[in-house]
């Protein structure tokens, strides 16, 4: 008989510890998912993340070489960070239970966005960017903008509305694909006094269309507004850019927020950036003969002369 419960508690004692072997560990840290560390704004994003959360253990995996499904199994984040829209479009198709971060999507209202999700918009506010325009060049009173109907058809919706209540109207072509572009741009520019470059991947297919782009506003001495600074070597006349680094902050508090099991309120989940630089080119300004409003050139941090 005591051979009997000898043998039972031995078998017992086995099946309890397979039974912790195979029990999934807890959650713990951040997966970051980067679209494509080849692209600079996303390193400096991703560099600015990590920095704010030395102590949190962070994993990365490769977008382009890794079964997402099994690594994020074996890895067991809390929370997963995408950086850029092709990696939240895999990650938010491939996980269903874990709370995921965003930042640095083109037109974040256009994906599937649950309430498990949060974020930091790429895109500054449009009437923000409207307001500085009337401020600075007071005599410009129509914008055009060229958009793809699949990335921005939404945004340019809401952006005609609040270009209206700061006294703007905006006209917009869209197009389908490069192709469209340059004949597009030939009917826009008539109508309009300055040209308005939005985040796009298809208007901004690559660095020759954009030349062609500045090459036909440049004939006819028509203004460039755009969202990066490197649009200054170009020739815009003024950039608005969010800025990089602080969108990697803003995304890594939400982070620890979210960590930490933190309430956070609906409307702040989805963030705006919260910093930002301007650029006024004023060698153009006077090359196009625009009336400015030097008063308002203290809200200008770099200026080129």
């Amino acid at each position: 008989m005591k051979n009997i419960f000898n043998l039972l508690f031995i078998l017992l004692w086995s099946i309890s510890s397979c039974r912790q072997e195979v029990l999934p560990s807890k959650p713990e840290g951040i997966l970051i998912v980067n679209s494509d560390k080849s692209v600079e704004k996303y390193i400096t994003i991703q560099q600015a993340f990590e920095a704010e959360l030395p102590k949190v253990k962070i994993t990365e995996i490769n977008l382009a070489k890794e079964s997402l499904q099994n690594k994020v199994a074996d890895i067991n984040p809390f929370l997963i960070y995408t950086i850029g829209s092709k990696a939240y479009n895999q990650i938010e198709k491939t996980v269903k239970n874990k709370p995921l971060l965003f930042s640095s999507m083109i037109n974040w209202q256009r994906f599937n966005i649950t309430t498990n999700t949060y974020g930091v918009a790429l895109e500054l506010p449009a009437e923000m960017q409207f307001f500085m325009y009337s401020y600075l060049f007071p005599d410009i009173r129509t914008l055009g903008v060229l958009y793809s109907k699949k990335h921005n058809h939404q945004w340019f919706e809401s952006a005609v509305v609040q270009a209206a209540e700061v006294g703007l109207a905006l006209y917009g072509k869209a197009v389908s694909n490069t192709a469209e572009i340059s004949a597009e741009l030939t009917k826009l520019l008539p109508k309009i006094d300055a040209l308005w470059l939005i985040s796009d991947p298809i208007v901004l297919h690559n660095a020759d269309q954009v030349q062609q782009i500045f090459a036909a506003t440049a004939i006819v001495k028509k203004p460039i507004f755009a969202y990066n600074n490197l649009f200054s070597k170009y020739g815009a006349v003024l950039t608005i850019a969010a800025d990089l680094p602080t969108m990697g902050r803003q995304a890594a508090d939400l982070a620890q927020s979210i960590l930490e099991m933190q309430l956070i309120d609906e409307e702040d989940k989805i963030q705006l950036p919260a910093g930002s630089h301007v650029i006024l080119n004023l060698q153009k300004v006077r090359e196009y003969d625009i009336n400015i409003n030097y008063s308002a050139l203290s809200s200008v941090e770099n200026i080129i002369q």
